[in-house]
């Protein structure tokens, strides 16, 4: 039930942050403005590293994607049936009456056999497991000197100073322009 559902949901999130910590450090960037200030995506910089990319993040954007994040948890929390009484954990359903949709399960022309769709879901699991390592070794890398000597390569210094991972906002934000 409740840990087969919070591993699914943790490694997909894991899988979502370490492709975007990879897309980063390419520098590769969304074109267009990320405010209407008119403040492009490139304006927070490419080459950062994962930490200091979500301090250059102005805080209303933080506010907005932390907003965002926590309806998509109340939507999901209020499926019914829940994940602790009878649901399938890891499963998501996007408007009633439709079937599930499963990142690694999604089989709407029904091409999959219940075998292979166990199996995908199984490397979804696995894949998840290994990009909450791999995010967990870009903190510890940002974090602790010389904790990820491969990542040290890289510019991982181990001399990140800001709020993550405990507050993910500013302790001097300026609430003014949010409200």
């Amino acid at each position: 039930g409740w840990l087969r559902h919070s591993e699914t949901k943790h490694g997909r999130v894991a899988m979502a942050a370490f492709l975007g910590c990879v897309v980063n450090g390419l520098g590769l960037e969304f074109p267009g403005a990320i405010d209407v200030n008119g403040d492009s995506f490139a304006s927070l910089g490419t080459t950062k590293l994962p930490l200091e990319t979500w301090d250059s993040i102005p805080a209303s954007g933080r506010i907005q994607i932390i907003t965002a994040i926590g309806g998509m948890e109340w939507v999901f929390e209020a499926q019914q049936p829940h994940y602790l009484r009878g649901g399938t954990p890891g499963a998501i359903r996007l408007t009633p009456g439709t079937a599930p949709w499963h990142a690694s399960g999604y089989d709407p022309m029904g091409k999959y056999d219940a075998e292979t769709r166990q199996k995908k879901r199984n490397m979804e699991l696995a894949n998840g497991r290994l990009a909450m390592l791999g995010m967990a070794g870009f903190v510890a890398a940002e974090k602790i000197p010389g904790s990820v000597p491969i990542l040290a390569k890289l510019g991982f210094a181990g001399d990140y100073a800001g709020t993550m991972p405990g507050n993910p906002l500013p302790s001097t934000m300026d609430l003014s322009m949010v409200f």
